[in-house]
């Protein structure tokens, strides 16, 4: 046990003086005006759910620890094995209640597909109860969804390029929720629409299910949803909740992430046995 936890203790250096260097930096509305943004997209080598306790997006770092990257990959072949890795595709991250950790999957999602592929993804922030990604991602201007759907601002102005991340980001504007569910049923899908005409994949991140009464009818109106959930905090009757409220609008669930996962003893033995 002594030489097992001393060869673990020896690989998990060699593995942190890797993580701690940078990554390579790769270089309603018309259909026409939302056009994706001016970006380069690089491939990279990559290891193909989550450590989301960690955030990959804080202080504009896009750099994604080993561990996160990993599962994320998994999550990505998940999703690909149930959708097909080609083709338009529309995707909506929600957890069951607020704080499940939905927006740095979703941001981060996002960030994989654009970051090692070529597909040309948009981040759609549609929680105006809790909006973050305006913060968050040091977006410029303020208008966002809310504004396109009151018919206040066009689509080519609200969908913004990120400082640091490989993704479009349409941020969900005023923090009034009343305006997503007044709108919801016409524009949303014709968002959705017009975004698939010049994007590869949207990423919907969606407020909490059982909480917010726009998200399970959201769910009917993508291809796919990723239900995330806290583990060791949202108790299993929420979730059944809110897997059924999208099964009443027939809404198509993917898969379930168990996030937040706390290891009683460090990680890189639990590999080991």
């Amino acid at each position: 046990m002594f030489d097992a936890l001393r060869r673990a203790e020896q690989e998990r250096k060699r593995r942190g003086s890797r993580a701690a260097e940078p990554l390579e930096k790769p270089t309603v509305m018309p259909a026409s005006e939302l056009q994706p943004l001016n970006r380069s997209h690089a491939p990279s080598d990559v290891s193909p759910v989550v450590q989301p306790q960690i955030d990959p997006f804080r202080d504009g770092d896009a750099g994604l620890p080993e561990d996160f990257l990993r599962e994320l990959g998994i999550l990505r072949n998940s999703i690909d094995a149930i959708l097909g890795n080609t083709g338009k595709r529309s995707i909506l991250f929600a957890g069951s209640l607020h704080e499940e950790g939905a927006t740095t999957l979703a941001s981060s999602y996002a960030n994989l597909l654009g970051m090692t592929s070529r597909e040309r993804v948009l981040l759609i922030e549609m929680n105006a109860r809790r909006p973050s990604l305006f913060w968050r991602m040091g977006l410029s201007s303020p208008e966002g969804v809310t504004h396109l759907f009151s018919g206040q601002s066009q689509a080519a102005a609200v969908i913004q390029a990120t400082a640091a991340q490989h993704f479009d980001v349409l941020h969900v504007g005023e923090k009034d929720p009343t305006k997503i569910q007044l709108h919801l049923e016409a524009a949303f899908p014709q968002l959705l629409e017009n975004a698939l005409k010049s994007y590869d994949v949207v990423i919907v991140d969606a407020p909490p299910i059982v909480l917010s009464p726009e998200t399970p009818p959201m769910a009917s109106m993508v291809d796919g949803v990723v239900v995330v959930v806290q583990c060791g905090k949202t108790k299993r009757e929420v979730v059944q909740r809110a897997l059924g409220m999208i099964g009443q609008c027939k809404g198509k669930v993917l898969g379930l992430v168990l996030n937040r996962k706390k290891y009683h003893i460090p990680d890189f033995i639990y590999r080991r046995l």
